[in-house]
């Protein structure tokens, strides 16, 4: 049982032992580089603040207001020169970049602003120590009573021998230590001037004091290394000082962090270790002393008892499985590293895109654009091109407006991967349309355009394939500087709008498309008379005849695509001056028409406004018009009923009950036969049977005269249609009444 223990137990014990060091210090390595990381990122928060303020101090004390006034003497009458001094002044006192206050002073003429206020005399003291801040033209450690933190002093001029002046900014130390503290947890964080004075910390009290009482500073004077760690210890507390040197005012950079921090992952492993031993020892030494037992019973009882029991190989599994989970925590270590990486670069992609949105919106001044594209590698070409997709519609799609934008990133990612770079400069979603910009280096314009509408044809086929959607892309004037990509960015959009007349999946080059000639507009009156009296007459079929017809008269006039929507917009005012003049009392439109205005300019293509037209305006428009003659206590067939017993004995026809009641044919008939379930013709010849019945056997009228009143051609077609009802003649029927009588 010992033997058997021994060899089972010591290698797994000195393993774990080993793993648990070697771990111990791969994760104290592990937390060490990802705190020098941090540091430098505070570093860099903390030095582009106060780089920004100095650029921004700088530039403001070179200007030659601040020069020609500190070389002056100001009086009260110079009071505009003041403010615009103090206004200045303001602009570069940026609470945001936590500058607490600025002056500026004329040391030649004996005033100076502060607080927004203009003052006569100099602080003599401050002289000195101002001038020599001033030559050196860095920031400067200030402490005083009211103030903790930073000085800058710009000398006026700046390459003056003896100044004029200076302009002084000071920033607060609350405001840095905020910087540089963020990210970290429990940790002491500090900036150290080059005679290892701390100048900021995340601790206000120790500003000023000076570290040379440290045990590491002497160990960080002695390192090669402008970054980096050191493991110290200080009073039996075990302590990390993570450093990174910065060539920007010499200064030192330090973060100490305890040791506990990074022991206590480590603990983790070390007791996960030892529970894996201690159970391991208990598992052998009772599997020994059952297989001793069992090396006594014959060998036959042995093969039956290993041929049943198959499980001694299940202690090496857990015992894997165990390394396996400390694996898994290194996998999880090295995930975690590599998510921070990819959130660098994810940062770095979400700049480029930003300065493309800015260049796409025309939002950036000449030279910022071409620091920016040589700053982030953008490739030179000869030409230059933007093409800007927008989905035609999403009606009898398997999507809804919801997904508009992922639906957008999908097709950026197509477009991305259709055109490869460097001839894909930069691939974006902008509002509703997808933007890319392309570069060429063709020879002439007609092989620029053939290349462009095919990468825009590949994009269109991509998005009807994978995705069954519709698109249509606009294509700019070809351009040779990036500076004039939000003119190009303004003309493919423009092309988009053309689909109003061309309808859906276009490829639309803007000077394809331009009218060549001066822009008219045309606007059917006709057709719109046409389609007013079908729908007061709820004719559907006719009137949605005529908005075609309407909309393709319209389309056929090329012209500015505003236009178009100008016809269509005196379109809807018709029919709502139509539903004016019925008496609308707001069912339909709203009074003031906002809405459907709206939606009428946001449709794109001739198919979209007909539907919108049908369904949105002429058939409820047909539908109020045919409540309102129901509600006015008659129906359809009753008026038709009243128009028979009227004027039965003259040639009405169903057309000209129509005309009558002002509704179409169509809709009389089916009404009628709907409410009466039967035929107009039925009920008219049914009512003259039963006139021709009452003046045979009430009056004295001849058979001829009956025949002719009820417009029969003649007298043998009215008595053939009589036997054919009654089953006897006229005269019989006569004879019968009579007789009765």
């Amino acid at each position: 049982m010992t033997f058997t223990t021994l060899i089972s137990t010591i290698p797994l014990l000195f393993l774990g032992i080993y793993s648990f060091f070697q771990s111990t210090s791969t994760v104290q390595t592990k937390v060490n580089e990802a705190n020098v990381f941090i540091l430098q990122q505070s570093q860099s928060r903390v030095e582009q603040i106060l780089k920004v303020i100095e650029q921004v101090s700088g530039r403001f004390a070179e200007t030659p207001l601040v020069v020609n006034s500190v070389s002056r003497r100001m009086e009260i009458e110079d009071f505009q020169d003041v403010d615009l001094l103090v206004k200045g002044l303001l602009s570069v006192q940026t609470y945001e970049l936590g500058v607490k206050d600025i002056e500026l002073h004329s040391l030649q003429n004996g005033w100076y602003i502060k607080d927004s206020g203009f003052y006569f005399g100099t602080d003599t003291a401050k002289i000195p120590v101002s001038l020599n801040a001033a030559n050196n033209s860095r920031w400067m450690p200030e402490q005083s009573p009211t103030f903790a933190g930073l000085k800058l002093v710009k000398a006026i001029p700046a390459t003056a021998a003896e100044p004029k002046g200076y302009l002084s900014v000071r920033v607060s130390n609350t405001e840095l230590a905020k910087l540089l503290t963020q990210g970290f947890s429990t940790r002491e964080t500090m900036i150290l001037d080059d005679k290892m004075n701390i100048i900021i910390h995340s601790n206000v009290q120790r500003i000023g004091q000076s570290v040379a009482s440290e045990p590491w500073l002497q160990e960080l004077k002695n390192t090669d290394q402008t970054q980096g760690y050191i493991n110290s210890t200080s009073q039996g507390v075990s302590y990390s000082v993570i450093y990174n040197q910065s060539r920007y005012n010499n200064w030192t950079y330090v973060s100490i962090i305890p040791l506990e921090e990074a022991k206590k992952e480590s603990a983790s492993i070390g007791w996960a270790t030892l529970t894996a031993c201690v159970l391991l020892l208990l598992f052998t030494g009772l599997l020994s002393y059952w297989g001793s037992r069992r090396m006594y019973f014959p060998v036959r009882s042995l093969m039956e008892f290993t041929m049943r029991h198959s499980k001694p190989t299940s202690g090496g599994a857990a015992v894997k499985d165990e390394l396996q989970w400390i694996g898994t925590q290194f996998a999880s270590l090295h995930q975690s590293n590599e998510q921070l990486e990819g959130q660098m670069k994810i940062q770095s992609a979400q700049l480029v895109d930003y300065f493309m949105l800015k260049m796409f919106q025309g939002e950036l001044y000449r030279s910022e654009l071409e620091d920016k594209a040589a700053k982030f590698q953008f490739p030179v070409w000869r030409r230059y091109a933007v093409l800007v997709l927008q989905i035609d519609t999403l009606a009898q799609t398997r999507y809804n407006a919801n997904e508009q934008d992922l639906l957008l990133f999908a097709i950026n990612n197509m477009a991305s991967e259709l055109i490869p770079p460097p001839q894909r400069i930069h691939a974006m979603p902008i509002g509703n349309y997808q933007v890319t910009l392309v570069g060429s280096d063709a020879e002439n314009q007609s092989e620029l355009l053939s290349e462009l509408g095919s990468l825009a044809e590949s994009v269109q086929r991509a998005a009807a394939e994978y995705l069954e959607l519709k698109v249509s892309i606009g294509i700019s004037r070809p351009y040779e500087l990036l500076y004039t990509t939000s003119q190009a960015f303004l003309e493919a959009k423009e092309a988009l709008q053309y689909r109003i007349r061309l309808g859906e999946k276009a490829i639309l080059y803007l000077d394809d498309l331009k009218p060549q000639q001066e822009s008219r507009h045309y606007y059917p009156h006709h057709l719109v008379s046409e389609l007013t009296q079908a729908i007061s007459f709820l004719d559907k079929d006719k009137a949605g005849e005529l908005l075609q017809q309407f909309i393709q008269d319209v389309l056929r006039v090329e012209t500015d695509p505003h236009l178009y929507r100008m016809s269509f917009a005196m379109l809807l005012t018709d029919l709502a001056r139509m539903l004016y003049d019925m008496g609308d009392t707001g069912e339909l439109f709203s009074q003031d028409h906002r809405n459907e205005y709206e939606q009428l300019f946001s449709l794109r293509t001739p198919q979209e406004i007909e539907d919108w037209f049908k369904t949105q305006i002429i058939h409820p428009m047909m539908e109020l018009t045919r409540k309102r003659h129901e509600s006015s206590g008659k129906s359809i067939s009753r008026s038709v009923m009243d128009l028979v017993q009227e004027h039965y004995d003259s040639d009405l026809t169903l057309e000209q009950c129509a005309l009558r009641l002002n509704y179409s044919t169509h809709y009389i008939r089916r009404m009628f036969r709907k409410e009466t379930g039967m035929n107009y013709s039925d009920y008219l010849a049914g009512y003259r049977h039963d006139m021709a019945k009452s003046w045979l056997s009430g009056t004295d009228m001849k058979i001829t005269e009956v025949a002719e009143r009820l417009q029969y051609t003649n007298a043998q077609n009215f008595i053939r249609q009589f036997r054919k009802l009654e089953g006897m003649t006229p005269g019989q029927y006569r004879e019968q009444k009579m007789s009765e009588l």
